[in-house]
């Protein structure tokens, strides 16, 4: 490496790695620090161990999936890196790519460890130096401008400083939120953090014998207030402390946010795609084709059994009544619930079991063009330390692939025109 100060990348993630290999490419003498044993620990669990590359389809697609204002932030960097350039990257270095019906993406091999392999082999071709287990502890200024890192103990001098530690979700893959308190002391304003893509616990708590079942396709609302805050369709999964899955997943931002100002719950609509007449006849149809069995015995072939003598309790109609002698106000109100259960009310949506995290660095104290600093100079941020958070699916990934090249791209220009 050169005897001048190199650019020091925090952070081996997907964010951090881009970065490094982008400065590097250009020029730059690069020093990527890691404080895990190996770089890239959350990717190798991402997807479920298979690493849900990104999303097809057009970038402006991707970009809507956000928020609003993070869909705004995000538009020049991923015009500056898309899901093309990321996979293109992957199949040069052989690691092959298949879009599922989805539109997810993921390598064909269904092995995250060949998506880091690559990119490290990347790294190591552009020359950059990585160093592991090494824990950073706080980044150094003069005068307003960005001086170097303190690590175990050591100051590291940079005139260019790119932090892409990581948020504070899964704290057992390293991302334990340090980057938060580095911008905070150097006065950027952190967005408050919460989950997102999170299981959500709920009280009261669910029967133990429905851990494991699963629910096909409902429609998964946040109430709060009596205001529906967040929906959307999907799967749930019932865990032993409320539920999991992608409509879990999917509500769990939402969730977290209206349990801060009071008291929300979960309802579910096991038939979204049919309306309350529709869903009546079709269940009296069933009932007089068959009018001497249980009433349990035709909802299960609509539900899971193991949930059917619960969801009936609560409507108010015995499971082992007959079709012939059920009323038709307790057909009635088997529909009501069907079409509007109440789970429980939301007890928790844990931020250390997020697949992304919420919040982080205020969006208003970057520059998306580049992914500057606008407090201190020589610095940039990207990947999950910024307040975005997108949805499941490889969008997140994404995010953090385009906002490392705009960051490591934008430190290699900067330590060039210095000349140092």
């Amino acid at each position: 490496m050169s005897q001048v100060s190199p650019i020091i990348v925090i952070g081996a993630g997907a964010a951090g790695m881009i970065a490094a290999w982008r400065a590097a490419t250009l020029g730059a003498p690069v020093l990527l620090l890691e404080r895990n044993r190996k770089p890239g620990t959350k990717l190798l669990i991402s997807g479920g161990g298979k690493c849900n590359i990104t999303h097809a389809g057009s970038m402006e697609d991707l970009r809507e999936a956000f928020p609003r204002r993070e869909a705004r932030f995000l538009k020049p960097a991923f015009h500056s890196f898309d899901n093309a350039a990321i996979i293109r990257m992957l199949e040069e270095d052989g690691v092959p790519t298949l879009v599922r019906p989805d539109q997810r993406i993921f390598p064909v091999s269904g092995r995250a460890d060949d998506v880091v392999d690559a990119l490290v082999s990347r790294l190591r071709r552009a020359g950059v130096l990585m160093e592991l287990q090494i824990r950073v502890e706080s980044l150094l200024v003069e005068e307003g401008r960005i001086a170097g890192v303190r690590a175990d103990g050591a100051e590291r001098p940079a005139t260019q400083v790119v932090v892409a530690a990581g948020g504070a979700s899964y704290p057992k893959t390293g991302t334990t939120g340090d980057g938060f308190a580095w911008a905070a002391r150097l006065g950027h304003t952190i967005v408050p953090l919460r989950a997102a893509l999170a299981p959500i616990a709920v009280r009261p708590a669910l029967p133990g014998g429905w851990r494991g079942v699963a629910i096909r396709g409902g429609l998964l609302a946040v109430y709060a207030g009596g205001t529906k805050r967040e929906e959307y369709q999907g799967d749930i999964l019932f865990t032993h402390e409320g539920i999991s899955g992608p409509a879990a997943l999917e509500v769990s931002r939402g969730a977290a946010l209206a349990i801060e100002s009071g008291e929300a719950e979960l309802r579910l609509d096991f038939f979204p795609g049919k309306d309350h007449p529709a869903l009546d006849a079709e269940l009296n149809e069933l009932i007089l084709a068959r009018r001497d069995r249980m009433i349990s015995t035709h909802l299960e072939g609509w539900l899971p059994d193991r949930i059917v003598p619960y969801l009936l309790q609560r409507a108010g109609v015995d499971p082992g009544k007959r079709g012939h002698v059920l009323t038709r106000e307790e057909r009635r109100s088997i529909v009501g619930l069907l079409k509007s259960w109440t789970i429980g009310t939301i007890a928790a949506v844990p931020l250390h079991r997020g697949e992304v995290t919420a919040g982080g660095v205020s969006l208003d104290e970057v520059d998306p063009r580049t992914m500057r600093s606008r407090r201190v100079s020589g610095l940039c941020f990207c990947g999950e330390i910024l307040d975005i958070a997108g949805p499941v699916g490889g969008y997140n990934l994404q995010a953090a692939f385009s906002t490392g090249f705009v960051a490591g791209e934008t430190a290699a220009g900067d330590w060039l025109l210095q000349g140092r």
